[in-house]
């Protein structure tokens, strides 16, 4: 029986079952709580002054414009102001940049990684800035029309005309080993952004009609078609927007799906998705149809595959 789960924190329930935070959490310590990043900018108050110096963690002005977009910026596990997790008493992130994590299956050894993507190299990957969905697997726009398109029509703008905007605070996978109560191996990842504005350069500034739009798929032996990631009734991602953390208000971003298994093969099973900054522009093109900006996007995903074996040592 397999059991996937794009979104846990919403979704654990059919073969997955109720998982514990504890194993969710992949033994990460206790939480330590960091001050929840804020927009940087207020047209209405702040002078046109050159951006502040930029924190260590942001790539180097060097780099191409799209990589100034997303800022590694790992922080350990800290609330989220959204909905917990089952056996959680409060929603908190999984914390840090955990690249790889190995487990055993069936008497085999395997890893769960962060996926490489856009040819990226060395063993600790990022997530990817994009401009707009071009994944041939993830088929964002094909996707997102076919399920969405009778009731909106969705405008791409091209990125953002600031920089910085998303700070990610935490990006890694996880693993749970089967136990007494749950015999189930689950593995997945998760990632945690908060998406700060740079309003005075054009970028939309916070407020309820900014939304995520996520489409993910699954490759492999346990592959499914893309998907909007979506409630019933509009193509919004619902696990993320304005939320209140600690007394300030920011503009998140969480997801941890994972896969239940037993009794499969988990060799080269991955994970893909894209999620989107969107705006619900509260006007209606001449069909009718709601007009919803999108703005720039990140790209992730994880990868099983087995591990070699350590050889032991020789005499």
């Amino acid at each position: 029986m397999t059991g996937f789960s794009r979104r846990a924190l919403l979704r654990c329930g059919g073969s997955l079952g109720l998982t514990t935070a504890a194993g969710l959490l992949g033994g990460v310590p206790a939480a330590a709580v960091a001050t929840a990043g804020e927009p940087r900018t207020d047209p209405a108050t702040d002078p046109p002054t050159e951006p502040s110096t930029a924190p260590p963690t942001e790539p180097p002005t060097s780099m191409p414009d799209g990589a100034r977009h997303l800022v590694p910026d790992y922080r350990p596990s800290q609330p989220t102001g959204l909905p917990p997790l089952p056996g959680q008493s409060a929603g908190t992130t999984l914390g840090g940049h955990v690249a790889a994590r190995d487990f055993t299956y069936k008497e085999r050894p395997y890893r769960i990684a962060l996926l490489p993507v856009a040819g990226q190299a060395g063993d600790a990957p990022e997530p990817v800035y994009e401009e707009t969905p071009v994944d041939p697997a993830v088929r964002f726009r094909q996707t997102l029309d076919a399920a969405w398109g009778a009731y909106y029509t969705f405008r791409y703008k091209g990125g953002f005309a600031g920089r910085d905007e998303f700070r990610v605070q935490s990006y890694g996978v996880m693993v749970q080993e089967p136990t007494a109560d749950n015999p189930t191996t689950v593995v997945g990842g998760g990632m945690y952004v908060v998406y700060e504005p740079d309003v005075r350069r054009g970028d939309p500034p916070l407020g309820d009609t900014l939304h995520w739009i996520q489409v993910v798929t699954s490759l492999g032996p346990l592959g499914r078609p893309p998907e909007v990631d979506a409630g019933l009734s509009n193509p919004f991602y619902p696990y993320g927007g304005l939320t209140p953390i600690n007394g300030t208000e920011v503009f998140n971003y969480f997801d941890m799906p994972q896969i239940g298994v037993d009794g499969v093969d988990l060799v080269d099973t991955q994970l893909l998705a894209e999620t989107f900054l969107a705006q619900d522009t509260g006007r209606k093109d001449a069909a009718g149809r709601e007009i919803v900006n999108i703005f720039g996007g990140i790209k992730f995903g994880w990868q099983v595959s087995e591990a070699q074996p350590v050889s032991p040592p020789g005499p």
